[in-house]
């Protein structure tokens, strides 16, 4: 029975110093790599985690896949509260722009909403769901940068006000839009935009 013991003891103790050791690991990768956790939490299905890694990589490395990441994940999940925060910190990237090219570039065939749009849009729209309308509005007017682009915000918040039946931000949205000068609009974007209208028109 003795030596049962210290065979008994001496498993329980590999066992222990295994525990610590991987509890040491994963330590280690949370405070070392939060790069290598945020995608481990993500296989896992443990979103919420994943993109507070991703938040933190991001503040790490000002690699704004990171936060691209983040927004993306946070989209998936419908979180409008970090869509909007994650979401901003992409748009307000300097590598921003660069990274929508990249995107744009392997976009599926028949896609015409460009990847920027799309973001502006999730940003937008989530700032509406959280009951910034007014905000949502004028981010979204500001995102245009003077043109009508497909899929852009400002279509994006009209089209969430009126599936909920909003009836005053539908008339604030269109209002603004026929203030909009579309003389230097290409004749997609002129084509675009009177095909909102109509869609206002019919409710």
């Amino acid at each position: 029975m003795g030596v049962d013991k210290v065979i008994l003891r001496s498993i329980l103790s590999t066992l222990a110093a295994i525990a610590v050791l991987f509890a040491f690991m994963f330590v280690a990768l949370i405070g070392l790599y939060p790069s290598t956790m945020m995608e481990i939490t993500y296989d896992l299905g443990m979103d919420s985690s994943s993109i507070k890694y991703a938040e933190r990589a991001y503040g790490r490395s000002n690699d704004v896949y990171y936060i691209a990441y983040a927004t993306e994940i946070a989209i998936g999940m419908d979180d409008n509260e970090k869509i909007s925060a994650c979401g901003e910190k992409l748009i307000a990237d300097d590598e921003f722009a660069v990274y929508c090219a990249q995107k744009n570039e392997i976009l599926p065939e028949g896609v015409t909403m460009t990847y920027d749009q799309y973001v502006y849009g999730q940003v937008c729209v989530s700032k509406y769901k959280c009951g910034q309308k007014t905000e949502a509005v004028e981010r979204a007017f500001e995102l245009l940068c003077g043109g009508f682009p497909k899929g852009n915000a400002v279509v994006a918040v009209l089209y969430s006000a009126m599936a909920d039946g909003d009836s005053a931000t539908v008339a604030e949205i269109e209002g603004r839009m026929k203030q909009i000068s579309i003389e230097n609009f290409s004749m997609e974007e002129k084509g675009y935009i009177e095909q909102v209208f109509a869609q206002i028109s019919k409710g």
